[in-house]
């Protein structure tokens, strides 16, 4: 099992009551944790709205008890318990309301290990007990999973620049301010940027290709950058170049990554993808009170004409259903 450590505590304010449960001992390791961990996970990889970083040059309890603990000074348990009397603190300074559990646990892969952290909300239900007698049943979240984060240790020790990774989760808004001073979060790396820059390269590159292959290319490279997202992965110039050379443009005498070497030598040839920015590229929308506008970038000049000097669009090729309902509405059979 790659979880070598695990543990649960409760945190719970309200304008007249504050109370912190402490567990005394590490969660066993067992299938069910596990389960949970990659529910978690799988849950925060699905995020878009991911910050990375790293923790602030400031001293920070966060920060100084994760590396007493990577030296062995504390334990794991202590360590988890100083951090949640720290939230707690941090919470009753800013007079906020909370409520739910703390899940820390610490991750072992072969590419390295990994600080896990999250906020686990719960939702109110009815189950039978083994009598089949009806009671109130209270389960984790997992749609509505608040706060949580990550911290690549291998990194950290390498002094990388982008070890610490943070999201909010559902009803998180009122606690921003205290969860990242919680973590002592530095935000290090602007996705959106890195993402839009490297799209208008993959733009021109494509212009270069012949126009059968070029708007191909382009719409391959979005849907890559965007299942990168979904797998929490970087995208690496060297391999899209390699994937989309061959699948798409083979035979061309110039790769993504050459002409990227040629024309934006500076450009960075690994960068993590926003999914805000990608849909950009992916789809046009936009919509005002009286109407809401949404299609694919392939269509543009071809089903939809866009004219700028009366800022208009005209459209054919309407859909089934569209042209059913404007048809009936002028009586046309």
């Amino acid at each position: 099992m790659s979880i070598t450590h695990a543990i649960v505590h409760q945190l719970f304010r309200n304008s007249t009551t504050a109370e912190l449960n402490l567990r005394e001992e590490e969660l066993e390791q067992n299938e069910q944790l596990s389960d949970l961990i990659n529910f978690m996970k799988t849950a925060f990889y699905n995020r878009s709205s991911k910050q990375y970083g790293q923790f602030s040059e400031e001293s920070g309890h966060f920060k100084a008890l994760t590396g007493q603990w990577q030296q062995k000074s504390v334990g794991f348990v202590t360590m988890s318990q100083q951090l949640m009397k720290q939230l707690q603190l941090e919470i009753e300074e800013k007079e906020l309301e909370f409520e739910g559990h703390w899940l820390f646990a610490n991750e072992s892969l072969e590419d390295g290990d990994y600080l896990w952290f999250f906020h686990l909300k719960h939702k109110n239900g009815i189950a039978l007990t083994q009598k089949m007698d009806i009671t109130d049943s209270s389960i984790i979240d997992f749609s509505k999973l608040g706060f949580g984060g990550v911290v690549d240790l291998t990194a950290l020790a390498g002094q990388d620049q982008k070890y610490l990774t943070v999201s909010f989760g559902f009803g998180d808004r009122q606690l921003q301010s205290a969860l990242l001073e919680f973590v002592n979060f530095v935000d290090t790396i602007n996705t959106a940027v890195d993402t839009e820059r490297f799209m208008e390269i993959v733009k021109a590159y494509s212009e270069t290709l012949p126009p059968e292959k070029g708007g191909n290319y382009r719409r391959k490279a979005i849907e890559y950058c965007a299942e990168q997202d979904k797998l929490g992965e970087t995208v690496v110039a060297n391999e899209i170049s390699v994937v989309l050379n061959d699948e798409v443009a083979p035979g061309v005498s110039q790769s993504l990554v050459a002409y990227m070497e040629n024309t934006q030598p500076e450009a960075k040839k690994e960068f993590i993808p926003d999914r805000k920015s990608l849909k950009k590229y992916l789809r046009y929308t936009g919509k005002s009170k009286e109407v809401s506008i949404s299609f694919s970038n392939e269509i543009l000049g071809k089903n939809v004409n866009f004219d700028p000097s009366t800022e208009s669009l005209t459209i054919t090729n309407l859909p089934a259903a569209l042209l059913k309902q404007l048809k009936e509405e002028l009586g046309i059979a």
